[in-house]
């Protein structure tokens, strides 16, 4: 089963080994979900969905945070 389009290493996604169990499932129930989450994170570093630095304010707007 693919994951995504890209080609990441198992490093790069290991995070999720990590990832408590009762947010996993939350998760898989739909109750948590994990692209606003990552959208809000990128806001809060100021990136854009690149990863690209564009500022707090910029990266607000385009997340629509």
């Amino acid at each position: 089963m693919a994951y995504s389009s890209n080609e990441f290493t198992v490093d790069e996604i290991g995070f999720i080994q990590i990832a408590l169990t009762k947010v996993l499932a939350a998760v898989a129930r739909g109750e948590l979900d994990l692209n606003r989450l990552a959208r809000e994170e990128l806001a809060a570093r100021g990136l854009d969905d690149k990863g690209i630095w564009v500022g707090f304010d910029r990266a607000k707007q385009i997340h629509s945070v």
